[in-house]
């Protein structure tokens, strides 16, 4: 995973926007007006257009 790509998070679509050594990140819905999730990456699905687009 990368900054910038889209994941699925419960069911809705984040952007990566920060990755940390310690295997979080901070994600961003993308509908969203700022709100910022520091979550597990264990917990992220990738987005299938991400996978194709590498």
């Amino acid at each position: 995973m990368a900054i910038g790509s889209t994941v699925i998070f419960r069911n809705e679509k984040y952007k990566i926007i920060w990755l940390y050594d310690n295997g979080t990140c901070e994600i961003k819905k993308n509908d969203s007006l700022g709100q910022v999730e520091l979550v597990r990456l264990s917990e992220l699905k990738i987005f299938e257009k991400n996978i194709s687009s590498c």
